[in-house]
């Protein structure tokens, strides 16, 4: 699929390699030719008459690779970004499919994948049981870019559909990955619900190169029942990565952070023939298919459920903290814009009116006083 990149890729790295190497030549000339005319000037009155230079293919050939290199730059982009056209189409048929059997509203009514740049589409649906609405990515290589192509093929990054879930409120509430055993680092370093909530669930349910990670075993399970141990294990299998959290995936900053239950699926792009489109087809389908499983198949034991929620109040005390705090500061706010505003209205009174004002005041703080030293003793 990628030859014809390849080739595009080798050879524009060979004419700028050959304009390299003829701007040296050229360099080299011209050094060489300013050096034998300082040595071999004749020592006369009249200056040589001005040599004119040949009108010749082989002095221009820097401006010429420079040419074939811009023109096989437009050639590569034109030639990637159809290539990636024609394999979007070929993608959308399937998930158009698998969207409109499971979402009531899917794209913006005209199409289902939007282009967000010439490797990238994105998709929306709204309007099903069990969860809010469902966004998704589809990542094609960038064909179209040789610097973006070139670190593609190094990375032996693969072409892929990133589906996001956002659940309903109402279904249960844990942190679950199945992950690459080479990708588990990363994601323990990376995501803040998975190194927090979850730790490592051995099962031989799932093959040896697969990670899970887990908050407790009831939710492994249970989960693994749904079809997940065999949709991990297949040879034929496209689905790569699943997270289901109801944790925010990186660190929050504030107490007011966003708290969604998700489910995540990373799917690889097969070949687009016949049978590698029937694959990822089953692969989305059992995608959401796991959402009406979490919302109906998974009861946790409420044993279970109170450590799940003991183990957040943990983690999030520091934000109830703030918030606390930033009520306090609140209403320690209002209190003192009120004390500002009643003085100002003092210090228009007269002096009798001021008085009676302040012996007021001070009985009122006296009892305020009073208040708190009752409230200590109880």
């Amino acid at each position: 699929m990628l030859q014809l990149s390849k080739l595009s890729l080798l050879s524009l790295g060979w004419s700028a390699l050959l304009a390299a190497k003829a701007a040296g030549d050229e360099l080299e000339g011209a050094a060489g030719s300013n050096t034998q005319a300082s040595t071999t000037a004749a020592p006369t009155s009249l200056p040589p008459a001005a040599a004119v230079p040949e009108l010749t293919l082989a002095n221009y050939r820097l401006e010429l690779l420079m040419i074939t290199a811009a023109v096989g730059l437009v050639a590569n982009y034109f030639y990637g970004s159809r290539k990636n056209t024609v394999l979007a189409s070929v993608w959308e048929k399937p998930i158009t499919d698998v969207l409109q059997a499971n979402f009531s509203a899917v794209g913006n009514g005209h199409q289902v994948l939007e282009w967000d740049s010439a490797a990238d589409l994105l998709f929306y649906a709204s309007g099903r049981r069990h969860c809010k609405y469902a966004q998704g990515h589809l990542m094609l290589t960038a064909r179209q870019d040789p610097i973006a192509l070139l670190n593609d093929l190094t990375a032996n990054n693969y072409e892929k559909l990133q589906v996001e879930v956002t659940l309903n409120e109402d279904v249960p509430g844990f942190v679950f990955a199945a992950v690459s055993r080479k990708r588990s680092k990363a994601v323990v370093r990376d995501r803040y619900d998975v190194s927090t909530f979850a730790k490592v669930s051995a099962s031989d349910r799932v093959p040896t190169d697969i990670v899970l990670f887990s908050e407790h075993s009831d939710v492994t399970t249970q989960l693994l029942d749904s079809g997940l141990d065999q949709a991990l294990s297949e040879e034929s299998s496209l689905l790569e990565e699943v997270f289901v959290t109801d944790s925010p995936a990186e660190k929050p900053e504030s107490h007011d952070f966003k708290r969604e239950k998700r489910l995540l699926a990373t799917i690889r792009l097969p070949s687009p023939t016949e049978a590698g489109i029937a694959n990822f087809r089953k692969a989305l389908e059992y995608v959401f298919y796991l959402v009406d499983y979490i919302g109906e198949g998974v009861s946790l034991r409420p044993e279970t459920t109170r450590k799940l929620a003991k183990a957040r109040d943990e983690a999030f005390k520091e934000f109830a903290r703030m918030a606390e705090m930033e009520k306090q500061e609140a209403l320690a706010k209002i209190v003192a814009d009120k004390r500002r505003a009643e003085l100002e209205e003092v210090k228009k009174m007269t002096p009798e009116q001021q008085r009676k004002w302040e012996e007021k005041d001070r009985k009122r703080q006296l009892k305020k006083e009073q208040s708190k030293r009752t409230r200590r003793v109880k």
